[in-house]
C-alpha cells in the first residue's frame, strides 16, 4: 500500500508510524538522520501534508536559523530527500564536489532549477553512504555542530 493511501489527508501519522513503514536498514539511517539533526543543528520536525502530484502524502521537514534542510518522504525500504541548493552556495559546493560519492556528484551536477532558485535534488536514501551525502550537503547551508559525519 502507497504511504499516501495508508495515511490520508484526515489521518495523520506520528514519526514512528513513518519510520515503521519505512522499516528495514532503512529505519534505521531514517531514526539516525532524527537523531542527527537534533544533536548537530537543534532542528526538530515538522510533519506537513503535500498534496503534490509527485509526492503526495504526509513528509517531514527540518529548518534551523531560516534553513531549509530539504523534505524527507517515507517510501518502502527507503526515503526520499528534496533539497534545494542556492546558487549561493556555488563556490562552497565547487569545494566540496569531491567528499560527495560519484553518484551524488553526477546528481548534484546534472541537477534542474525548476523556479531559478538553486539545484533541485531528488534522491532516495537507502545506504549509509546516501545518508552521508545529505549530512554534506546540508552543511553547506548551515555548519553543522561537531562532525559532519
Amino acid at each position: 500500500m502507497e504511504w499516501n493511501e495508508k495515511f490520508p489527508k484526515e489521518k495523520q501519522p506520528n514519526y514512528t508510524d513513518m519510520a515503521d513503514y519505512i522499516g528495514g536498514e532503512s529505519k534505521q539511517l531514517w531514526l539516525e538522520l532524527f537523531d542527527y539533526m537534533d544533536k548537530s543543528y537543534k532542528a526538530k520536525p515538522k510533519m506537513t501534508y503535500s498534496c503534490c502530484s509527485m509526492k503526495p502524502g504526509w513528509n517531514v521537514k527540518f529548518q534551523k536559523s531560516g534553513q531549509s534542510f530539504g523534505t524527507l518522504y517515507p517510501e518502502e525500504a527507503s526515503f526520499s530527500v528534496l533539497i534545494v541548493i542556492s546558487y549561493k552556495y556555488d563556490f562552497v559546493m565547487e569545494n566540496i564536489l569531491d567528499k560527495l560519492s560519484p553518484k551524488m556528484r553526477v546528481q548534484y551536477k546534472n541537477a534542474g532549477d525548476y523556479m531559478k532558485m538553486g539545484r533541485w535534488l531528488m534522491f532516495t536514501i537507502m545506504s549509509k553512504e546516501d545518508l552521508d551525502d545529505y549530512k554534506i550537503l546540508m552543511s553547506v547551508k548551515l555548519t553543522p555542530k561537531g562532525n559532519i559525519i
